[in-house]
């Protein structure tokens, strides 16, 4: 997948990106670019395992068929910034298993409009045990793999349930739970810094900037206010 200012030379023809739209190249498709204006700025390229995407495929249509993309050019200005914030994303300090969710999420959505097809989700009667699993082990940096193979379930099967049982994704109830073990650490007057590790955050400043984006206060601004 690739967007920006620029021209695709594909063996059926060229094809011209537009400011804000998003080219999608099939495996194996000889394909060359150009820039159309060197001044321009703003190219994204996202590069998919083959491997990778016929297994969400067949997760997805429970069909073992390769399918290709029928379109190249995706002239949705919706898709377009979806993009962008997800290659935005991979290069930010979010949590794997956060980057490992959007790209699911974005490819998913491209191939359900590519292949008009209606995604069939099984009743899950395992959410209870996972839950329980992620709550016991908040202090590991889980991704959504490891989640999955302790289940026998896939990834994408994995954030199906969890949205479809609380309306969140593995990342955003995991995030919460840590956040909110963090505070309960922090009412116990333990060091920041010990907080942060045994929550499961990378670091001090991780837990600062998710604790104060659920809270609206950081996480010394909440221990100060408990001394007082």
């Amino acid at each position: 997948m690739v967007s920006g200012n620029i021209s695709l030379h594909l063996k059926s023809g060229d094809v011209n990106l537009k400011e804000k739209s998003l080219a999608v190249i099939n495996p194996f498709q000889i394909h060359s670019a150009s820039q159309k204006d060197e001044n321009s700025k703003g190219l994204y390229s996202l590069y998919i395992d083959k491997n990778w995407i016929e297994k969400l495929q067949y997760e997805l249509f429970q069909n073992n068929e390769y399918f290709l993309f029928s379109e190249v050019l995706l002239d949705d200005k919706n898709i377009y910034l979806q993009f962008i914030s997800l290659c935005k994303n991979i290069f930010d300090d979010y949590f794997c298993i956060k980057k490992e969710e959007d790209i699911i999420e974005f490819i998913s959505k491209l191939m359900i409009k590519n292949y008009d097809k209606k995604l069939v989700i099984s009743k899950n009667i395992l959410f209870c045990d996972i839950k329980s699993y992620i709550d016991k082990n908040l202090s590991l940096n889980m991704s959504l793999e490891e989640i999955s193979k302790q289940f026998l379930i896939t990834s994408f099967q994995l954030i199906r349930i969890f949205k479809k049982e609380l309306q969140l994704t593995p990342y955003q109830y995991i995030l919460n739970q840590k956040v909110n073990l963090a505070k309960e650490l922090l009412s116990k007057n333990l060091v920041i810094s010990e907080v942060a590790l045994n929550a499961g955050f990378n670091d001090q400043s991780h837990l600062y900037k998710y604790f104060k984006q659920i809270f609206s206060y950081s996480p010394k601004e909440y221990q100060d206010s408990l001394i007082k």
